[in-house]
């Protein structure tokens, strides 16, 4: 059985990347800043310091808690038909977050995300069979950011019927949350985990104190942990692909050791958020070879940990729906995937992650679907090998044909919704370069007519100057150059 498969690390490159990691650990260490944290982490047996809220991990300690992670992980749809899991059957697809922004995909204006763009997103994700489950892709404006996430989440299981994977930025939160969905699940949360904590660090090596506190909770009440370390290679991480995953290594251990600690045996995912920083502006580029390396580097490790991973993916930092945005998300798709990672975070989002789009959803499905086809299972054995052709066409292909045809219809359907309804618009980026959008056939029709009418005059312009035409010979019955009609038969001549 062929597969396409890629190994980017040898073994003593994993190694080598361990020991950085665990030198990283033993010797620097860690930032949790919160006594709550550190307090747990001086009883299992770390080196602690009191007033900086520091901690020193040996590789014992790590190691004991790596032992205590469960390989099959339950992501519960609030719809029991959407529930999925993480146990090394398959690759699962997920959307991405959270954005700032809602491009409107018809005039290619952008504007601040609301709960209304959340809503219509949201409803996207529930229709496109090939997202699994959601991460609430915009952080809305107009919410009372005191109570943000339970609205966003509100706003998701109305509209979705999928696992959500979002953030809880308090501790205090967590109770009314965790009530909040056990309430949807309709069962414990131990029982019917709807729901899973992205639990993003802050780089270099940090944690956020009231959201790790925040998820600590939700951890101990049944809720997977997805560990997100998004070091920007050369602003907030070092300036190389190696040494911001292993920055990105070691931020995820301190992680993994916190959580097991405080809640033994809890669900985990390693997610690699590390990407490249654009060094004019520090923007968060998503689409960049440097990114493919980082997610190859430290799915590769994560594996080598025993863990679960998560790749980032599929995104990009075009401004629009447009090439630079399929090759990008092809180029970072196809690591993740040739990598092996359980989850390719993929979906929704374009311009260094800060905007939203609903043609973008589109585009990434169409492209989740040529990374499966890449990656199939193809049988090389005598009957494939034998199989018989008729000229023009492989008739034993034909139904993969027909339900790539079925693919693509779904596509065109789900632009004309999503777009504009019952018109399937054309995306294409604007000749000014503004960012705008054409509206269509109409205007690529107008577009083309306005060009040949600027044409014109540099075609009369090129005639005048061209040489007088040589003489042309005559013949009978037909009209010569100065359109009258020959007297004599024959040649000329």
């Amino acid at each position: 059985m062929a597969r396409p498969r890629l190994s980017y690390l040898t073994d003593s490159d994993k190694e080598f990347i361990h020991e950085q990691t665990l030198r990283v650990l033993a010797e620097v260490g860690v930032a949790y800043g919160t006594p709550t944290l550190t307090d747990l982490l001086a009883q299992a047996g770390a080196t602690v310091d009191a007033d900086a809220l520091t901690a020193k991990l040996s590789w014992e300690l790590i190691e004991r808690c790596l032992k205590m992670l469960p390989r099959d992980i339950l992501l519960a749809g609030r719809d029991p038909a959407y529930d999925c899991r993480i146990d090394g059957e398959g690759m699962l697809y997920t959307s991405d977050g959270t954005a700032t922004y809602m491009l409107d995909d018809l005039t290619g204006e952008r504007h601040e995300g609301t709960t209304a763009d959340l809503a219509t997103m949201m409803r996207l994700y529930d229709a496109v069979p090939e997202i699994d489950f959601t991460w609430a892709t915009i952080t809305p404006g107009d919410v009372d950011a005191r109570v943000g996430n339970l609205e966003m989440a509100r706003i998701t299981y109305e509209n979705s019927r999928k696992h959500l994977q979002d953030e809880v930025r308090h501790p205090d939160q967590a109770p009314v949350f965790i009530d909040m969905l056990q309430a949807i699940a309709g069962a414990p949360l131990r029982e019917r985990p709807i729901w899973s904590a992205t639990n993003c660090t802050i780089a270099p090596l940090q944690h956020d104190a009231e959201m790790t506190e925040a998820h600590v909770l939700m951890a101990r009440a049944g809720c997977p942990i997805f560990v997100l370390p998004m070091p920007q290679m050369g602003t907030t991480g070092p300036m190389s692909v190696l040494g911001t995953s292993i920055l990105n290594m070691a931020e995820l251990l301190s992680a993994v050791v916190l959580f097991q600690l405080a809640a033994p045996g809890c669900a985990m995912v390693s997610a690699v958020g590390s990407a490249v920083a654009e060094m004019r502006s520090g923007l968060y580029l998503s689409g960049t070879p440097e990114d493919g390396l980082i997610n190859l580097t430290c799915i590769e490790m994560s594996k080598f940990y025993g863990l679960r991973s998560q790749g980032s993916a599929v995104s990009c930092d075009a401004k629009a729906c447009d090439l630079q945005a399929g090759a990008e998300g092809m180029l970072t798709g196809l690591a993740t995937a040739l990598a092996g990672a359980d989850v390719m975070l993929a979906f929704g989002l374009m311009d260094s992650a800060q905007t939203a789009s609903l043609a973008k959803t589109v585009l990434d499905a169409d492209t989740v679907n040529a990374i499966e086809r890449f990656l199939r299972d193809d049988p090389i054995d005598e009957a494939r090998a034998r199989r018989r052709h008729r000229r023009g066409r492989d008739r034993g292909a034909l139904p993969h044909a027909q339900e790539h045809e079925a693919v693509l219809s779904c596509r065109r359907a789900l632009a004309a919704a999503a777009l504009a309804p019952g018109v399937v618009r054309t995306l294409r980026r604007h000749p000014a370069g503004e960012g705008r959008l054409g509206a269509g056939p109409r205007a690529d029709r107008d577009e083309r007519r306005a060009a040949a009418a600027r044409r014109r005059p540099a075609a009369r312009r090129l005639a005048d100057r061209r040489l007088p035409a040589e003489p042309r010979v005559s013949r009978p019955g037909r009209a010569d150059a100065a359109g009258a009609t020959p007297s004599g038969g024959g040649r000329a001549g």
